[in-house]
């Protein structure tokens, strides 16, 4: 028979608090590619020639996009501590296992 020496112990407090932070961090990143957006469009527009639309393209492939990749992920990970507080998906489990720890 196997046996746990610690209870496990989901902290929901510390769940509420991860999502919020995520969603801040989301926030903050979608407003840091904006305003890095915006600047680039600025610079670009300021050398009305080639060389500033080439700028342009390229500081949206280079730059920008990492930035929006991030937002994506830690938006993904904002959503999905939403959805475990909100289904209460890891009380099922450590339920689950408090039942199944007591036939043994």
């Amino acid at each position: 028979m196997a046996k746990l020496s610690k209870d496990l112990v989901v902290d929901e407090e510390k769940f509420n608090t991860a999502a919020s932070d995520m969603l801040t961090l989301k926030n903050r990143t979608i407003a840091l590619k904006n305003k890095l957006s915006t600047m680039y469009d600025n610079l670009a527009g300021a050398i009305n020639t080639e060389a500033g639309k080439e700028l342009k393209l390229e500081a949206k492939n280079t730059l920008l996009k990492p930035v929006e990749d991030m937002s994506i992920v830690v938006g993904h990970i904002s959503d999905t501590l939403n959805l475990v507080i909100s289904t209460g998906y890891y009380k099922d489990v450590f339920t689950g296992f408090e039942e199944l720890s007591h036939l043994f």
